[in-house]
């Protein structure tokens, strides 16, 4: 299955009306709990996804790295509730059998494993779940900014937070960016206990005013101690109790570990929370100290394809089938509908857990005949393969990469690799082009070729403005509409709108 031939059934959801006799047991027994929508990295609408609550598989499985049982103090969970539309189910009637969010996949998964429905939100809007720091209206903020900026006003307000958690590293950064930038008036919310005026929470902010007290001590601790970006470890010294930050930090999203863990100080562990799509859930940390090792751990049927072979159905392995040290694609079947369906991730096994002997790998990205690579007319550069020679290049000494895009840059022939970054100069910054052609030709050796031939040339780097990134993660949540905490930014920029919105924002080019 692909997702055009699952489309046009999924698609039954957008009818008006929505008849339950068109959409009850369609992917999966009785109507689904919420509809999911996939990040729409590429550019493209995103693709809807319907998620049904089945019962729990039975068997072992793993602890998670944010097992609630294991808190010593209040944690916040950066996971956004809100949702994009209401799907009206109807009988012939015109009874409505069942409002079905689109939304998120994290928040509609918390949603679904709490059975929080969304026809009793409202009871829970002025509640703060046991163990958490921010009220559960923070999580009911669609707004990109003021999610972020709220979640962190009740973090800020609280010294004893312990854990932290949110989707994907470059979000915890884009927080403690807004944190910086509306430092003074965190610190006058604090001082006098109230919700700042901010887009997006009127339907919220009662409920969050409830429980924000005047707490003048804690705003002057905190003008002590200043804004994030005055020192080093900042986040341990606002948070002297706080333990972890649980985040997705691998892949594509390394790049944002060294600016991490120069917020949070040497002191405050980083785990992972594992691996998984908009269509399931896939693998879960390994090790909790070791951000890039997976272990396969889902309640979906996983299946593999080698990356060198066709894709037919008698090519497809079993977890059984596998050897280390080779690629695979992950393929998926679903309790939700999906067969067979290629995810075009890859993934590299490394070995086999010795307790089960599940595969154990580490994720590579996406398969380069699918989506975000550069092409050139000798050579295919993925990216999985951009993401490591960024990771090389990157040092104090040359640039300390936060995060990065790349297009085709054909400003001057021959065509290049364009990158545009966000991060640190160092005293060396201007052999930067030079190191990250040598971390390519380490890759593949056909770019140095190509460079005698006259084929190509070094890699362009322009540096964009602090910021930038993060207001693109904003700009494309809004855009989609779906809730903060999914929005990434591409490896590879395809879209032509935005590759002339990120090129405003150059101030620099090496």
């Amino acid at each position: 299955m692909d997702y055009e031939s699952y489309k046009p059934f999924v698609a039954r959801f957008n009818e008006q009306p929505c008849r339950e006799s068109e959409v009850e047991n369609l992917f999966a027994p009785g109507l689904p709990f919420s509809l999911a929508l996939s990040s729409s990295t590429s550019g493209n609408a995103p693709k809807m996804f319907a998620q049904y609550h089945h019962i729990p598989k039975e068997g072992p499985i793993r602890r998670s790295v944010f097992d609630p049982r294991e808190a010593k103090g209040p944690e916040n969970a950066v996971v956004c509730y809100g949702y994009r539309e209401l799907k009206d189910v109807e009988r012939e009637s015109g009874e409505v059998v069942k409002r079905i969010p689109v939304g998120i996949v994290s928040g509609g998964g918390r949603r679904m494993r709490a059975g929080w429905s969304v026809d009793s939100d409202e009871s829970r809007m002025s509640v703060i779940m046991p163990g958490q720091v921010s009220p559960w209206a923070a999580s009911m903020i669609n707004n990109h900014r003021s999610f972020l900026m709220i979640h962190a006003l009740f973090c800020l307000a609280c010294r004893d937070l312990d854990r932290l958690a949110m989707t994907f590293a470059p979000l915890f950064i884009d927080l403690i960016r807004y944190v910086d930038e509306e430092w003074d008036t965190f610190l006058a919310c604090i001082k006098d206990g109230t919700v700042p005026d901010l887009e997006g929470i009127d339907h919220v902010r009662a409920h969050l005013q409830v429980h924000l007290h005047a707490n003048p001590e804690r705003a002057s601790e905190l003008r002590e101690i200043g804004s994030p970006f005055s020192c080093v470890g900042w986040a341990a010294r606002v948070w002297p109790k706080l333990r972890m930050l649980v985040t997705i930090s691998s892949g594509p999203f390394a790049t944002a570990l060294p600016k991490v863990r120069s917020i949070l100080g040497p002191t405050i562990a980083i785990h992972g929370l594992g691996y998984g799509a908009t269509e399931c859930g896939i693998a879960a940390p390994y090790d909790v100290d070791d951000l890039d090792t997976l272990v396969l751990q889902s309640e979906d049927v996983i299946e593999f394809l080698d990356v060198a072979a066709e894709e037919t159905h008698q090519n497809i392995l079993q977890a059984w089938d596998l050897e280390a040290g080779k690629r695979y694609q992950i393929v998926v079947t679903t309790r939700s509908g999906l067969w067979r369906y290629l995810l075009g991730d890859v993934v590299d096994i490394v070995g086999f857990d010795g307790d089960d002997g599940s595969p154990v790998f580490k994720y590579l990205g996406r398969k380069s005949q699918v989506v975000l690579s550069i092409r050139f007319p000798h050579v295919l550069i993925s990216d999985s393969d951009l993401v490591a020679a960024i990771q090389a290049m990157s040092c104090g000494d040359i640039i300390q990469v936060n995060e990065f895009t790349a297009i085709v840059d054909d400003r001057t022939l021959p065509q290049t690799v364009g990158c545009f970054v966000e991060g640190e100069l160092g005293p060396n910054s201007h052999l930067a082009p030079q190191k990250l052609f040598d971390a390519l030709v380490a890759i593949n050796h056909k770019h140095q070729d190509l460079f005698d031939q006259g084929h190509t040339r070094l890699p362009t780097i322009r540096m964009v403005k602090p910021g930038t990134f993060m207001e693109y993660r904003q700009r494309r949540g809004e855009k989609v509409g779906a809730g903060a905490g999914q929005t990434k930014v591409p490896v590879v920029l395809l879209e032509s709108a935005a590759q002339e919105w990120i090129k405003e924002r150059v101030v620099q080019e090496l």
